[in-house]
């Protein structure tokens, strides 16, 4: 790639007039996947966001127009990839994850990158490597209610240095899905950020104020004094369900459906729940319908949960995020993460 692509439009030192007054006009202008070019002090340096790889996510782009439009110049030469354009822009604004016929796009950065979806991610991917970023930020909101944390696949200096510019939580995994911070797998620090609930005002302030650090810091890979401690979970697993499976939100249980989940379930994200908790319900008979293995494919679903007759509960004390009270997103993707609360590594 040139500075431009076929699939990714390369816009290069916007103005702020040019971004128009709205989230909104500015996802118009742009009209499709985006990179912009934000020239720094030191040009000899770039750092990369990228945001919108989910169309219901919208904190980044938020947060990314804020900082845009005070047209405060970055240290370094910032490099801002969207994603999911088009899909953000299907009426209602910010409800597709991905449209119908597409795959999530990320859950497409790596091979064989031969959907249309791959094909964008494979040519984000060719940017990246073109233009030799010293760090890369993803930011996303979570599918449910909850606080904000970074996901990263390493824990060093420099993957808690990012993370404590946006967050105070890190979950460090092995999981390989094909998500875009797999990128440090190619030695440039690489994190999520998820900002917290989509709903939440202050998820937008979250992505904008850590924004503001990223691109105005001179140092964003050495740890410097924060105004949290960080708290570090390792190797989540995540709870998936069988394609065949049935699930809905209710304060009882539904007895047409697999499995049953109170709406409210979203409150246990990041706190500690002990074996007397009871999630939900499930049908004894669909058991074997709810998957939780290992990175490495162990299936380790009987430490993670249990039944008592059709009521759903810890195996153990747990943590438990990203619960979502989407039953699509349940079903497409996972109903939950989960760690023990002791720190301690399922195997």
């Amino acid at each position: 790639m040139s500075l431009g692509s076929p699939l990714i439009r390369y816009w290069y030192h916007p103005t702020a007039d040019s971004l128009g007054d709205t989230v909104e006009a500015f996802l118009q202008e742009m009209a499709g996947p985006t990179l912009l070019h934000i020239p720094g002090k030191n040009r000899q340096r770039k750092r990369a966001i990228c945001t919108l790889l989910h169309g219901n996510e919208p904190s980044g782009t938020r947060g990314i127009f804020r900082w845009l439009k005070q047209g405060v110049e970055p240290a370094v030469d910032i490099l801002c990839f969207f994603g999911s354009v088009k899909t953000s822009l299907q009426e209602p604004l910010f409800f597709y994850r991905h449209l119908p016929d597409d795959k999530d796009l990320n859950r497409c950065f790596k091979a064989p990158f031969e959907c249309d979806q791959g094909r964008l991610a494979k040519a984000i991917l060719d940017i990246l490597q073109d233009m030799q970023p010293e760090a890369l930020i993803d930011i996303h909101n979570t599918s449910g209610m909850g606080p904000s944390f970074s996901v990263s696949m390493k824990q060093d200096a420099q993957h808690e240095a990012l993370t404590s510019l946006f967050t105070e939580r890190m979950l460090v995994t092995g999981l390989r899905l094909g998500a875009l911070f797999e990128y440090s797998e190619r030695n440039v620090p690489t994190v999520t950020i998820e900002c917290g609930g989509a709903q939440d005002p202050r998820a937008d302030d979250i992505a904008y104020e850590g924004i503001l650090r990223y691109v105005s810091q001179t140092d964003v890979l050495t740890p410097q004094q924060a105004d949290w401690e960080l708290d570090v979970l390792k190797e989540p697993v995540r709870l998936e369900l069988r394609t065949d499976a049935t699930i809905t939100y209710s304060e009882a249980e539904d007895v047409y459906a697999d499995i049953t989940l109170p709406p409210n379930v979203e409150r246990h994200n990041f706190g500690r729940i002990t074996t007397d908790v009871q999630l939900g319900w499930v049908k004894p008979e669909s058991w074997d319908k709810l998957i939780v293995n290992t990175p490495a494919g162990k299936d380790v679903k009987d430490k993670i949960l249990k039944l008592e007759g059709n009521r759903l509960h810890p195996a153990q004390p747990l943590k438990l995020f990203m619960i979502t009270t989407n039953a699509t997103i349940a079903k497409s993707d996972c109903l939950f993460y989960a760690v023990t609360d002791d720190g301690s590594h399922l195997k």
